[in-house]
Parts: C-alpha cells; sequence; structure tokens
C-alpha cells in the first residue's frame, strides 16, 4: 500500500482524471461563450440524457465486469461476453425509447427545437459503444495508461474538433455540437478497441453461474445507480420544466466546474473498486482498511484548493471566462464549493461496498437518497430557480455522504482518528518525492 509503489499508475491515473477538467476548459472557452443561451441549453439538455442512459447501461452491464473481472480469476472470457450483450440489448432498447418519446420530452421542458436533436442521441450511444466496454475492461486490469490514451481521443478530440468548425465558420448550433461529439466518441472507441484486443476473451455460451451472479449484482448496481443520477441530474430537467432552457444554460455554466468533482470521483472508482475487490477476495482485511483511510485522506486534502477558489473566487473565474456573461452562476458555484467536503467520502465509501459486493446495499442507500434529492429540488428550484437547484444538489450529497458512511463502517472498521493517522503517509511521500 505505499504510494510510491504506485506512483506511475498514480500519474497516469491523475492525467487521465484532468482530461474531463480540460474538456470542460474547452467547453467553456468555445462553446458556452460561443453558442446562444439557448443552444447551448438544448444541448445541455440532450448530453444529459445520454450521460444518464450511459451511466446506467454501465451500472447494470460493466459494472460487474469491473467486479469480476479484477478479481483473481483465470478464466473471464465468461463475464465478459455476459456483459458485452447485457451492454448491447440495454442500449438498444434505451435508443429505441428516446426515439418514441423525444416529442413528449421537448414539450415537458418547454423546449420545441429539442425534439430534432433528441433523435440523435441512439447515434452517440453507438458511437461510445465500444469505448464505454473497453474502459471498463482496461481499468479492471489497471492498464490505466491505455485508459488514459482511450479518453484523450474523446475528451481531447472533441474541443480539437470545435475549435476546427469554429474556425472553419461552421460552430453555430447545438447540432453541431452532437455531430462532433460523435465523431470524437467514435474515434475512443477505435482506440479503445486497439488497446484492449488482448484482453478479449469470448465464450459462445456462458454459463449459468456467470449470467446469474452478472444479472444480480448488474440489478443492483443498475437501482443504485439510478438513484445516484436522479440526485446528479434532475436539477437540470426539474429546472427545465420550471423555467425553460434559458436557465438552464445559466446553472450549466457553474455546473460544468463540478467536472473537478467528476474527476476525483473517477479517479477514485478506478483504484479503489478493483483493488477492494482483490483484497476482499484475498481477505486481506488490514490492507483494505488501510486502502480505504487513505482513500478518503488523500482525495479530501486535494479538494481543499477546489474548495478556496469555488469559494473565494467565483467572480474572477466567471468574469475571465465568459467575457461577463452568465454572471449569474456566481452564487451558484459559491455553494458548489460545499461539495468539496464531501465528494471524497462519498466516491470512497460507495466505491469501497460495490467492490466488496454490496451492490444491494447501494441499491437500497440510492432508494433513500432519491426521496430526498426529489424532495429538495422541488422545494428549492421554483422559488430559487438556478440558486435553488445548487441548494437541492449540495443537501442530497451531504444527506447522501452520511448514510452511506454509517453503512461502510459497518463493513470497515473506519475511524476519524484512524483516517487522518495516515496524514503520516503523506508526508512521508512527500519528504520522498523532495529527496529524489
Amino acid at each position: 500500500m505505499e504510494l510510491g509503489k504506485h506512483l506511475g499508475k498514480g500519474i497516469w491515473g491523475l492525467a487521465d482524471k484532468a482530461l474531463p477538467v480540460i474538456y470542460g476548459l474547452g467547453y467553456v472557452i468555445l462553446v458556452i461563450r460561443v453558442l446562444p443561451e439557448e443552444e447551448f441549453g438544448n444541448f445541455v439538455l440532450l448530453q444529459e440524457i445520454f450521460l444518464i442512459i450511459s451511466g446506467l447501461a454501465t451500472a447494470f452491464a460493466l459494472q460487474p465486469l469491473l467486479k469480476y473481472a479484477a478479481e483473481d480469476r483465470t478464466d473471464i472470457a465468461g463475464v465478459i461476453t455476459v456483459a458485452f450483450w447485457f451492454n448491447l440489448a440495454f442500449v438498444a432498447v434505451a435508443s429505441a425509447l428516446v426515439v418514441a418519446l423525444s416529442v413528449p420530452a421537448g414539450v415537458l421542458l418547454h423546449s420545441p427545437s429539442l425534439p430534432p436533436l433528441l433523435v440523435y442521441v441512439p447515434a452517440m450511444l453507438a458511437a461510445s459503444f465500444v469505448r464505454n466496454f473497453t474502459l471498463i475492461l482496461l481499468q479492471a486490469r489497471f492498464r490505466i495508461r491505455e485508459v488514459f490514451w482511450v479518453d484523450a481521443a474523446h475528451f481531447i478530440g472533441a474541443p480539437f474538433l470545435v475549435w476546427v468548425y469554429s474556425r472553419m465558420h461552421l460552430f453555430d448550433s447545438a447540432m453541431d455540437l452532437v455531430v462532433i461529439n460523435v465523431i470524437s466518441l467514435f474515434a475512443s472507441s477505435i482506440v479503445g478497441l486497439l488497446l484492449s484486443w488482448r484482453l478479449m476473451r469470448w465464450r459462445m455460451r456462458p454459463k449459468a453461474e456467470d449470467r446469474k451472479k452478472m444479472w444480480e449484482y448488474g440489478t443492483y448496481s443498475l437501482g443504485g445507480i439510478a438513484s445516484y443520477l436522479v440526485y446528479s441530474k434532475a436539477d437540470t430537467f426539474i429546472l427545465a420544466a420550471f423555467t425553460g432552457p434559458f436557465q438552464v444554460a445559466v446553472y450549466n455554466s457553474a455546473k460544468v466546474f463540478t467536472r473537478v468533482f467528476d474527476m476525483i470521483t473517477q479517479m477514485v472508482q478506478m483504484f479503489v473498486l478493483p483493488a477492494v475487490s482483490r483484497l476482499s477476495s484475498q481477505g486481506d482485511h488490514p490492507r483494505l482498511k488501510a486502502l480505504v483511510e487513505k482513500a478518503i485522506l488523500f482525495s479530501t486534502v486535494i479538494m481543499i484548493p477546489v474548495l478556496l477558489v469555488f469559494l473565494l473566487g467565483p467572480g474572477l473565474l466567471i468574469e475571465v471566462l465568459y467575457s461577463g456573461r452568465y454572471a449569474g452562476a456566481i452564487p451558484i458555484l459559491q455553494i458548489f464549493a460545499l461539495l468539496s467536503l464531501v465528494v471524497p467520502l462519498l466516491a470512497v465509501g460507495s466505491n469501497t461496498l460495490m467492490g466488496l459486493g454490496h451492490a444491494r446495499i447501494n441499491f437500497v442507500l440510492g432508494l433513500q437518497m432519491l426521496l430526498v434529492s426529489i424532495a429538495a429540488y422541488v422545494i428549492f428550484i421554483p422559488p430559487f430557480a438556478g440558486v435553488g437547484a445548487a441548494i437541492g444538489y449540495v443537501i442530497a450529497s451531504y444527506v447522501m455522504a452520511w448514510m452511506t458512511t454509517v453503512r461502510l463502517k459497518r463493513e470497515v472498521p473506519l475511524s476519524l482518528r484512524g483516517v487522518l493517522r495516515r496524514g503520516n503517509d503523506i508526508r512521508m511521500f512527500v519528504r520522498q518525492r523532495l529527496s529524489l
């Protein structure tokens, strides 16, 4: 569990999870500052629908693959095959539903121009299908460098294409952004296929045991992620239902900065979930406890500068990046700053439970969280619009973190003193790096 031992993978992992931040910065400069508010708001709604479906498909089909492929076993052909077919079926059904419900969705969200865009969601899902599958397979085998290059094809490719389109005076609508994302996602899938080809193992007829355990784990994982997506994405849709795409654009001009929280969450998942799965299967409980304590402390320390910048300097960020536009995003960003204190705990706790095989526990926690998040959004959004959405989001996150921590302590004997004691590891690591 020494930090230096895993420094190489850690650097690649940090670089990989910095890519969404780079993407977000390009998004701010090249998209939000350029597109009309209505067009930007419509793309946000489309992208949220795409991300929800992708997240649900990952939870149902690919999260079980990450869990079982990371364990010590010589034959993973069965789980890979089952994951592939589960993922394909889920994406196909979801694509059909999006197209069928595109017109009612436009009416509900007060956006007549949204339905023509929604019919392209299946194209985005198809372009990202292989990308998502190979990312999980590479992550399960700790091929972090390869994960970086797969992500780079999309997160760097998309802003680059936006820049090229803009230079050619071809970028002025949400539809242009949809086409660009399809291209970059497809390119990422090609890179993923090339880098993971040797890891592919197939079985024409998977064992019934593999199908059963993947189904059971995936079902509970799906329920947990569905509830998480409600509280993390429903703010945008409820806001649109009450106010329309313009307020969605203002709100998401601030929410785009929360990609830094996504970076930490995804980096925690990259290392903690497969590591916990492996240590748990080996029965190595002391190292497992140490892993969880270090992950909580280290990720919290990383978040402190983010807290200070979002809380004390949002006006400068908004002014510089948006050139005077979206002034209403300043108080929203200050409220989002409070997430810095709970995102690490929530990320480590939920991924530890998943790594221990407690998908059902995450499912139950998610259902409880569903009620809290919906109530918070319905209470705060109508009177306060985007500020209310941010308040509801933060309240829901704190409640979720508290409930997750209570359940985690039943599985891993954590304490505040034990977590803080891991600060010695940080100091030792820094001294070792400075002495090189």
